[in-house]
């Protein structure tokens, strides 16, 4: 067995936050520790109470001096980041987040970038340009989750001439719960779709997220399909003003948040996952990974210089339409809909592409590889 290795993961939030990076974050912690290496996680305060959870890794959590919106800002973040290097073999970057690149710039150890996005803020990104363009040359290695993630990034060239690894997100479908049916949601669920095929939608209600375009769509949705968008955030009430306004309270239902057992309940219910997303704010959608382990084929968007059209491909685990397209996105629904032997074909895809691209053990593999060489290479 190879000498154990400790790697530190700068990242912003962490569990209990969700969301699809702290998804990632959680799952390489997790599956690294049985390839003989330990990642601790240094991350932002959790906003109000919670229990920490008992891991084999730890979690270093450190105080917010200021936050807007869930952005939370920490100098102790930073001093503690440059600090602990000496307690580490290597540290792992989760990008788009300055607090992390000023931390990991004074670390004269292996540093691994793992490119998720570009800043969103161009005035943040702008100021932010010259420590990124110094960290991928210093970067012992750059880890991309699709060709797109670095290759429509404003620093495309910058990582072409460094050179990056091509990765997919891990996905461990052990930790999925498995529908029962049996909660008080899911009957209510069944009394809502009352024997219609059911698209289900997850995320946070915010703009990129096109939950406007799926209200819209419903027009076109016809008697024997309705959705369930699951997920809370700051347009929760001026969607359901859509839905009312609209007139499509019987075919669009919104559900909240839900536990992992009502989650389960409600994929196990559907027929299709959607992802309705407008702009590259959205760049590969976890959401349509646990969709597609559910088995059930996706119905996504095109969106420009975004991975979320190749992890959802078209024709191969789902369908895929023009962004901001109501009336594309509600044909592709029916297709899935109406169509059983073009559903059964996308389905067996979108399980095969989670086996054979997202299996956690499979991309453990492959991170752990490659941690070892950079390792290696620093210790030469």
């Amino acid at each position: 067995m190879p000498e154990q290795l400790r790697v530190l993961q700068l990242a912003k939030h962490f569990a209990p936050d969700t969301g699809g990076i702290e998804t990632v974050t959680l799952n390489i912690s997790e599956v690294l520790l049985r390839f003989g290496i330990r990642a601790d996680v240094l991350c932002t305060e959790v906003k109000g109470p919670y229990a920490e959870t008992a891991r084999d890794y730890d979690v270093l959590r450190c105080r917010s001096d200021l936050a807007i919106g869930n952005k939370r800002l920490s100098w102790e973040y930073v001093t503690r980041g440059r600090a602990l290097e000496a307690e580490y073999d290597c540290a792992l970057v989760h990008l788009p987040n300055p607090l992390a690149m000023l931390a990991a710039a004074a670390w004269r150890k292996p540093v691994i970038l793992i490119w998720h996005a570009d800043i969103p803020q161009t005035p943040i990104r702008l100021a932010s340009a010259p420590l990124d363009r110094w960290m991928i040359r210093k970067a012992a290695a750059i880890i991309s989750p699709t060709p797109v993630h670095t290759g429509a990034s404003h620093y495309a060239t910058a990582i072409a001439r460094r050179g990056s690894t091509v990765i997919p997100y891990p996905f461990d479908r052990s930790l999925m719960a498995a529908p029962t049916g049996q909660s008080d949601f899911a009957r209510r669920l069944d009394t809502f779709a009352a024997g219609r095929s059911l698209a289900v939608a997850v995320g946070r209600l915010v703009p990129y997220k096109g939950f406007d375009m799926l209200i819209e769509a419903a027009r076109g949705f016809g008697d024997d399909l309705c959705a369930l968008i699951v997920g809370n955030g700051p347009l929760r009430q001026a969607l359901a003003d859509k839905i009312a306004a609209e007139g499509v309270g019987d075919r669009i239902m919104m559900a909240g948040g839900l536990s992992d057992d009502e989650l389960a309940d409600a994929l196990g219910r559907a027929r299709m996952g959607c992802m309705p997303s407008v702009t590259a704010a959205e760049m590969y959608g976890m959401a349509q990974v646990e969709s597609m382990a559910a088995g059930l084929p996706m119905v996504s968007t095109d969106i420009p210089r975004s991975g979320v059209p190749f992890v959802n491909r078209h024709d191969e685990t789902g369908l895929v339409v023009p962004p901001a397209d109501p009336a594309a996105l509600a044909a592709a629904m029916r297709r899935l809909a109406e169509d059983n032997a073009l559903w059964q074909r996308l389905r067996e895809g979108a399980l095969r592409s989670v086996a054979e691209e997202h299996d956690v053990d499979r991309v453990g593999e492959r991170y752990a590889r490659l941690i070892r060489e950079v390792v290696g290479r620093g210790q030469a």
